[in-house]
């Protein structure tokens, strides 16, 4: 093919590109209104909208009321079962695999807990999850042929959990393609795509629970670093003199500080009448909203075992913000999900910055029990809409992912 053939081809992918992208964000618009987002004529995006539509990646759903008399504009929206894809969060403790369709709205989950303390074993993990895949897969009636892609998530560093040969061993069982990404970046992800609050292209994500990590988004990507570490929040050291050492063998990390792990061993040693706030001691799991109760009670004994924590929480938060300028902080889990924990963050937050600095700190609408959302949106941008739709179900799995 010709160099001016190839170049027509990528603008043709760019302009489908973000079509859906369009369509992801607004859910339904007319050709009229594509034509003056995307300053495209209105043959141009008859054109383009036309061959979507007989790929199946658009339909019609009905008309625009307007109020003004005339002829109707048309809706378009994404058909959202041209095909679907499978998350997979992986955890020390544990997975969510998650069934997605194509504007990521969740049609199945499946949560494994690993047996025993230690870590996953590789050949038990790969067996279990193509598994489930299968299974979730035959549960719902969806074909595997109608999967674009795997998305999976992890803590860390990729290189330092082996997570090339599960990727390639998932791959090869599934025969599906797949791409992975560290799990506070693959839900930043999921943020940006499918739930954004506030129409920026600078803010900060943070993850907490059960450890914590934060994304950096500045112009509409995630910042990454030299070293794919950046935003490593639960890195920073906040206290050498502490006697915690943490999982990357530092100590005095913010994350061995305030990990619900070390909160789950301080609840346990009041023993009654507060050892019914550890829902699993295996998972980490605190039941939040008893916690919250308690909290707003004014008890003192929980208060003392959180404040601290999350004082040292809001000055990591306050010094991100003073570095990396962001327009608003979005937070990330259960935690955040009680008023009273949530309102001690903003308050501790706003007095450290002090009155020239203000930053909201918005509570994400992603579901924090499905962190799973998180590589299944990482899949959907990978092998469908960074495409144009053309990364289609049952590609060859030798294509690069």
């Amino acid at each position: 093919m010709t160099k001016k053939g190839l170049n027509a081809n990528h603008v043709k992918m760019q302009n489908r590109s973000k079509i859906l992208r369009i369509l992801r964000n607004e859910r339904e618009i007319s050709r009229k209104d594509l034509s003056d987002q995307m300053s495209l004529t209105k043959a141009a995006i008859t054109g383009i909208v036309g061959e979507m539509m007989e790929e199946e990646l658009i339909v019609e759903r009905g008309y625009q009321e307007s109020g003004v008399i005339g002829r109707k504009k048309v809706l378009l929206e994404i058909n959202r079962k041209f095909g679907y894809v499978l998350g997979l969060s992986i955890s020390e403790t544990h997975f969510v695999l998650s069934l997605n369709n194509i504007l990521a709205e969740t049609i199945d989950t499946h949560f494994h807990a690993f047996d025993g303390e230690a870590q996953y074993e590789e050949e038990e993990l790969v067996g279990q999850v193509v598994e489930k895949s299968l299974r979730i897969l035959w549960d719902n009636g969806i074909d595997k042929s109608a999967v674009l892609g795997f998305g999976i998530s992890y803590i860390g560093v990729k290189d330092n959990l082996h997570m090339g040969q599960i990727e390639e061993k998932i791959k090869s069982s599934l025969q599906l393609r797949v791409v992975s990404e560290n799990n506070v970046k693959a839900l930043a992800i999921a943020q940006m795509d499918f739930a954004r609050q506030m129409m920026s292209e600078d803010f900060l994500f943070v993850k907490y629970g059960p450890g914590l990590g934060m994304s950096i988004i500045q112009n509409g990507r995630i910042v990454y670093g030299h070293n794919n570490t950046a935003g490593e929040i639960g890195h920073t050291l906040v206290d050498t003199d502490a006697d915690t050492t943490c999982r990357c063998g530092r100590r005095g990390c913010l994350e061995s500080l305030i990990s619900e792990k070390g909160i789950v061993k301080d609840i346990e040693r009041l023993g009654e009448p507060y050892s019914h706030l550890v829902l699993d001691r295996k998972l980490y799991t605190i039941d939040y909203p008893k916690v919250n109760e308690l909290m707003e009670k004014g008890d003192g004994t929980i208060i003392n075992i959180f404040e601290p924590r999350y004082d040292y929480f809001a000055k990591a938060l306050v010094n991100s913000i003073i570095l990396f300028d962001p327009e608003y902080v979005c937070v990330y889990g259960q935690i955040f999900n009680q008023r009273a924990i949530l309102e001690m963050i903003r308050e501790k937050v706003d007095a450290y910055l002090g009155v020239h600095t203000k930053v909201k700190i918005k509570l994400s609408n992603l579901d924090p029990k499905n962190s799973a959302l998180g590589p299944a949106a990482l899949a959907l941008r990978t092998f469908f809409y960074d495409s144009g739709g053309s990364g289609q179900a049952g590609q060859d799995v030798t294509m690069e992912a």
